[in-house]
This record gives structure tokens, C-alpha cells and sequence, in this order.
């Protein structure tokens, strides 16, 4: 082989190295399948929050609101937990129709839920 030829080899080598790296991170879910997200330049990294009280009775105010941005359900944990971080909420996300349904022991505040759909990286859209 010539000096080229071993040149192009090798660039090919360490590209599909990096192909193979990324789409192991995706499929393994420790990446993103998407550009949304935590990548977006005003996303917080959010921790998992477990809904303790998922009895519905005891949640008598609800709010469903359309949340855009989400491509995958990665992005709907995100936003979930996002909104289940906030006292006496708990909050469940459609990915297909882009919804977040969300139940509240006490009025909701809308302007709360959009910034914690923002600082998750997502938008709630007030279009139907």
C-alpha cells in the first residue's frame, strides 16, 4: 500500500470508531437520539423524580398543556421530571400527541410550569 491509500484507511478507521461510540451512547440511552434536551442552550439537567401519591383523588386541580420540541421519549422523562419536581405535582407526557398532562393538590401556576418545560429544554405552545 501506498502513503495515501494507508492515510485514507486510517481517517476511515477513526471515523467509524466515532460512528460506532455515538451510536452505542444513543441506543444504550446515555445520549440523545435527538438535538433537543439538555443540549439546548438553556436545559438544566434535571434528576429522575418518583411520584410518591398517584392515587388521583388527591389531585384536584389538573392542566393539560401542548409541550413542542419532544422527538423521543428521553425528552419526555426530561420534561416529565421537570414538571414532577415541582411540590404536589404529578405530571404524565404524551410524546405522540406532545402533551403533559398535569394533576396538582393545589391551583396550578401556569407560568411555573412553562419555565419548568424551558429550563428542561422543551416549550409549551399555546396553539392547539
Amino acid at each position: 500500500m501506498n502513503a495515501p491509500t494507508v492515510i485514507i484507511v486510517v481517517v476511515i478507521a477513526i471515523l467509524m470508531v466515532f460512528a460506532i461510540r455515538h451510536a452505542y451512547r444513543v441506543f444504550s440511552l446515555k445520549d440523545d437520539c435527538c438535538g433537543g434536551g439538555p443540549k439546548a442552550p438553556k436545559a438544566k439537567k434535571v434528576a429522575s423524580v418518583t411520584v410518591e401519591d398517584t392515587d388521583e383523588a388527591n389531585y384536584p386541580f389538573s392542566l393539560d398543556v401542548k409541550v413542542k420540541g419532544m422527538t423521543c421519549e428521553k425528552c419526555v422523562d426530561r420534561v416529565q421530571n421537570a414538571l414532577n419536581a415541582q411540590p404536589g405535582t404529578w405530571a404524565r407526557v404524551d410524546l405522540a400527541s406532545d402533551t403533559a398532562h398535569i394533576l396538582a393538590k393545589a391551583p396550578i401556576d401556569c407560568d411555573v410550569v412553562e419555565r419548568a418545560v424551558e429550563d428542561a429544554g422543551y416549550y409549551v405552545s399555546h396553539r392547539d
